[in-house]
C-alpha cells in the first residue's frame, strides 16, 4: 500500500484586505481620526466637560469603525498538506510496437514487457513509498494491471494518452510519468493532440516524463520500400488548365537504382456506374509532365516530386501519382496515392505573343494566378534577333487554344502558313486580339496577310514599316483617356463597376501613353471605347460566325494597375479573355455536392455539403433532398438530411472499407419537379497509420524530457534509473487549503456602527444640538 500522506499543518494569521490600496486606505482612515479631533472638539466646547468628552470620544469611535470597514482585516486559517506521490508507467500498446527491430528480432512490445519484469523486484520497492499505477496507450489509454505482449492499436496517440493521465490522475497526486514508447505520434482526430502541449502543461506542474525510448529510428539498408507521401493538389481545376502535382517519394535501400514515378488519370470513357475507369497516363506535353525519372543517391532519402498534365474533360476523375515497384520490394501497398480532381468548364488557354521587353505582358501573365486561365507567354525577340525568332508550329494545332493575343510582333515572325492556321484557328472559333504597338496592324505588315480579313480594322499595305523603324504618322503620341462609347458601356468586356458607376470607374483610371491609329473596317465593327475626343477610336470588335476578333489600340494599360487600379486591369483582361472564348455566360451545375477533404481513412466521420442553384445562379433554399451513399461492396445507404438555415448538410459514418464511396444526390421543388442530379464521391485510403513507416522518433521523446525536466532512459538501464528514483524520490505536491473569517462583514459589526451613530444622535439632541 502506498504510504499515508502527512499530517495537515494549520497556520492562523490576521490580514487585511483594503477598499484601494493600502497607502490610500490608511491615508484616509488616518484622516478621519484626524479630522474628527481638530474640527469636533470646538463644535461642543459650550457643553460641560463630561459631555463635551464623550461625544468626542463617540465621533472618534465612529471614525475608528469606519476606518477598520475601510482596511476590511480578516482572520485566514491556512491549512497545508502533502499527498503521496504518484508515479504512472505509461506503455505504447500500438502496432508498432509490433516493429521486431530489437535485438534478435525482439519485437518492441516484448523489450516493453521484458524490461518491466526485470525491474519488477525495483518496482515492489517503490510501490511501498508511492502509488505506481500502469497504463496501455494507442488511440487511447486505459488502465491495466500490468502490461501484456499485446499491442493491437491502430493509432499511436501520444498526445491524447498524456492529456487524459494528466486529468485522471492529478487530482491524485500525480508526480512522474514513465513514458515506454518509440516515440511515433500516429493518431487522427479527434484524438491528435500535440505531445508537446501536454508536456509543457506537465512541466508547469514539476511533474515530469521519463521517456523509455524502443525501436530504431530509420531501417536497415538491406531493405528495399519506395513510398508516395503528401499528394498535394487543388481540388479543383479547369479544362486546358494546367494541374500541378506535387508529392513526397520516401525512399528506402534504393540508393543507385533508376525509379520511375508517374500520374494516372481515371479514364471516363471506362467507367461502368458506380465504378472507377481505366487508369491511364496522360500526354506529354510542353506545359505537362506526367511521367519523372529519379535516382536517389542515398539509401535514405525523402526526394520531392513534381508532375503535371492538361485536362481535356470537364468533371470529375480519380488521380493516382506511383512509383513503379521494384523487384525485391518488401511492400508495395504503399507504392502510390490517390485522390480525386474536379475538373470544370471554362478553363482557358491563351496563346499570348509580343515582344520580351513589353511591360504589358508582364502584368497581362498575372492572370494566370487565377483559376479558369493559362496564358502561354511567347517571348519574340527584335532587332537584330527578330529573325532569329522560331515560332512553333504546334501553338496552332487544332484545340490547344482558345484565344491568340498578338502584341508588338511584325506579321513576318509568324510567316504566312502560321497566320494561315490562326485564321483556321478563328474560323473554328478561337478568339483573336491584337495589342497596339510599333509593329501591330498596318505597321507591321499585316494588311497582305490572312489575317486581314478577320481583323476588324482598316490597313494599306504602305503603312508597313521597315526593320525597328519607328512611323509617327501611325500612332498617337500623346496621353488618351480610355472612355466607353454608349454600347461599349453595356458591353460584357467593358463592365467594371456597377451600371451607374461604371463610366466613371473608366474615367477615373490613367490615360494610355500613346495609341496605335485605327479606323474600324465597315459599318458592322463595334466600336466599345474610343478617346475623350470621339473620332479616336480605341477598341474595336467583330463577330461573325464562329470568329470574336478583337483590336485594340493601345499597349499600357499596366498604367492602370501601377497607379492602384490593379482590380480594374485584371478584371479588364479577364473579362475580355473569356468573351474572345465565349465563356462569359458560363454557368455551374443546377444541383452540387461538395466533399472535403476528398480522402479519408477507414472510421473518420465524412461530411458531405450540397445544394441547388436556379438557372441563373440564385440558390434554391427549400428543395427537398435525396441523398445516399454507396460504398465499395456496393450497398447503398440513404442519409438523414440536416438544415442550418439556407446550407444543407449529411453525414456519413460507416467508411471502414477501403476504396471508391460513391455520393448520389437528387434534389425536387416543393412542387415535386426535380431540379437535377448529382455524383461525386471520396476515397477511403487504404493505409495502414502504424506501419507504413514504422520508424521510431526519439526526438519527440527527448522534447518532451527536456520540456518537463525528466530524462530520456535506455531500456538497458530502465533497472539502475528505478533504483535512482526509489532514493531520490519524487517530489510530493503540497496543497494549501485556506478559510477566511471576514472581522467587518457581518451582524455585530454593523450593530456597533449602529449603536454609535445612534447614541452620539441621541446625546446631541437632548443637549440641543440637533
Amino acid at each position: 500500500m502506498p504510504p499515508m500522506p502527512n499530517e495537515p499543518i494549520t497556520t492562523l494569521r490576521l490580514a487585511f484586505d483594503p477598499v484601494w490600496s493600502l497607502p490610500v486606505s490608511l491615508l484616509t482612515a488616518v484622516g478621519l481620526v484626524v479630522f474628527v479631533l481638530l474640527t469636533y472638539p470646538r463644535r461642543v466646547r459650550h457643553l460641560p466637560a463630561g459631555w463635551r468628552r464623550t461625544l468626542v470620544g463617540l465621533r472618534v469611535l465612529i471614525a475608528l469603525t469606519l476606518a477598520f470597514a475601510i482596511l476590511r482585516p480578516e482572520l485566514q486559517w491556512t491549512r497545508k498538506s502533502r499527498k503521496a506521490a504518484m508515479l504512472v508507467v505509461l506503455g505504447d500498446s500500438s502496432r508498432s510496437m509490433q516493429t521486431a527491430d530489437g535485438p534478435a528480432n525482439t519485437t518492441r512490445r516484448a523489450m516493453l514487457v521484458k524490461t518491466l519484469q526485470e525491474a519488477e523486484p525495483t518496482i515492489l520497492k517503490l510501490k511501498k513509498e508511492m502509488e505506481v499505477r500502469y497504463f496501455d496507450f494507442d488511440r487511447e489509454s486505459r488502465a491495466v494491471e500490468k502490461p501484456d505482449h499485446a499491442a493491437p492499436g491502430e493509432q499511436s496517440a501520444i498526445g491524447f494518452a498524456l492529456e487524459s493521465i494528466l486529468r485522471e490522475a492529478q487530482a491524485n497526486g500525480l508526480s512522474g510519468i514513465i513514458l515506454h514508447s518509440d516515440g511515433a505520434q500516429r493518431a487522427l482526430q479527434p484524438h491528435d493532440v500535440d505531445p508537446r502541449a501536454i508536456a509543457r502543461r506537465l512541466g508547469e506542474l514539476q511533474i515530469p516524463i521519463f521517456p523509455v525510448a524502443y525501436g530504431t529510428t530509420g531501417t536497415t539498408d538491406t531493405s528495399l520500400d519506395l513510398i508516395v507521401e503528401d499528394l498535394l493538389v487543388d481540388p479543383y481545376a479547369f479544362v486546358k488548365k494546367t494541374v500541378p502535382l506535387r508529392a513526397k517519394l520516401r525512399v528506402l535501400g534504393a540508393a543507385g537504382k533508376k525509379l520511375t514515378v508517374r500520374l494516372l488519370v481515371e479514364d471516363p470513357r471506362t467507367r461502368e456506374g458506380l465504378k472507377s475507369g481505366e487508369m491511364k497516363v496522360p500526354p506529354t506535353s510542353k506545359n505537362a509532365q506526367p511521367v519523372v525519372f529519379l535516382e536517389p543517391t542515398r539509401n535514405v532519402d525523402v526526394i520531392p516530386v513534381e508532375l503535371s498534365y492538361i485536362p481535356d474533360l470537364p468533371g470529375e476523375f480519380k488521380i493516382r501519382v506511383e512509383v513503379v515497384s521494384l523487384e525485391g520490394e518488401i511492400k508495395t501497398a504503399n507504392n502510390f496515392r490517390e485522390t480525386l480532381l474536379t475538373v470544370r468548364r471554362g478553363g482557358i488557354n491563351v496563346a499570348y505573343f509580343d515582344a520580351a521587353w513589353a511591360p504589358e505582358q508582364k502584368w497581362l501573365r498575372l492572370l494566370n494566378a487565377t483559376e479558369q486561365v493559362q496564358i502561354d507567354f511567347q517571348p519574340v525577340r527584335g532587332g537584330r534577333q527578330r529573325d532569329l525568332n522560331d515560332i512553333d508550329a504546334e501553338l496552332f494545332q487544332r484545340g490547344r487554344y482558345d484565344v491568340y493575343l498578338i502584341g508588338d510582333v511584325p506579321a513576318k515572325v509568324f510567316g504566312s502558313e502560321l497566320l494561315k492556321q490562326l485564321v483556321l484557328r478563328v474560323e473554328e472559333g478561337a478568339g483573336l486580339m491584337m495589342i497596339g504597338g510599333n509593329h501591330s496592324f498596318g505597321a507591321g505588315g499585316y494588311a497582305e496577310t490572312p489575317l486581314a480579313d478577320l481583323l476588324p480594322v482598316a490597313m494599306r499595305a504602305s503603312d508597313a514599316v521597315v526593320g525597328d523603324d519607328v512611323d509617327p504618322a501611325l500612332r498617337h503620341t500623346d496621353e488618351l483617356q480610355l472612355t466607353p462609347t454608349a454600347r461599349g458601356l453595356g458591353h460584357y468586356v467593358m463592365r467594371v463597376d456597377s451600371a451607374d458607376k461604371n463610366r466613371a470607374a473608366w474615367l477615373a483610371l490613367p490615360p494610355l501613353d500613346g495609341a496605335n491609329k485605327l479606323r474600324p473596317k465597315n459599318d458592322f465593327v463595334e466600336i466599345l471605347a474610343t478617346a475623350a475626343d470621339p473620332g479616336v477610336p480605341l477598341l474595336l470588335a467583330n463577330e461573325t460566325g464562329k470568329a470574336r476578333v478583337v483590336a485594340f489600340a493601345g499597349n499600357t494599360t499596366w498604367r492602370w494597375a501601377t497607379h492602384g487600379f490593379r482590380n480594374v486591369h485584371q478584371r479588364f483582361w479577364r473579362q475580355m479573355i473569356f468573351w474572345l472564348a465565349r465563356k462569359e455566360e458560363d454557368q455551374g451545375q443546377s444541383v452540387w455536392v461538395r466533399i472535403d477533404p476528398r480522402n479519408y481513412l477507414p472510421g473518420v466521420p465524412v461530411k458531405l455539403a450540397f445544394g441547388a442553384r436556379s438557372p441563373d445562379g440564385i440558390a434554391i433554399t427549400d428543395a427537398d433532398f435525396d441523398v445516399a451513399v454507396t460504398n465499395p461492396k456496393g450497398e447503398r445507404q440513404k442519409l438523414p438530411v440536416l438544415r442550418v438555415g439556407n446550407e444543407f448538410s449529411a453525414d456519413f459514418l460507416q467508411n471502414e472499407h477501403a476504396g471508391d464511396y460513391w455520393v448520389s444526390l437528387s434534389a425536387r421543388s416543393k412542387a415535386g419537379q426535380l431540379i437535377g442530379d448529382a455524383t461525386s464521391r471520396f476515397l477511403v485510403d487504404e493505409r495502414d497509420l502504424e506501419l507504413d513507416n514504422p520508424a521510431a522518433d526519439h526526438a519527440l521523446l527527448a522534447e518532451l524530457a527536456a520540456l518537463t525536466g525528466g530524462s530520456v532512459v535506455a531500456p538497458e538501464q530502465h533497472g539502475a534509473f528505478l533504483e535512482r528514483l526509489q532514493k531520490e524520490g519524487l517530489v510530493r505536491r503540497e496543497e494549501s487549503e485556506v478559510t477566511r473569517k471576514p472581522l467587518w462583514d457581518n451582524w455585530p459589526f454593523l450593530i456597533v456602527f449602529v449603536t454609535l451613530l445612534a447614541t452620539e444622535w441621541t446625546i446631541r439632541k437632548l443637549r440641543g444640538l440637533v
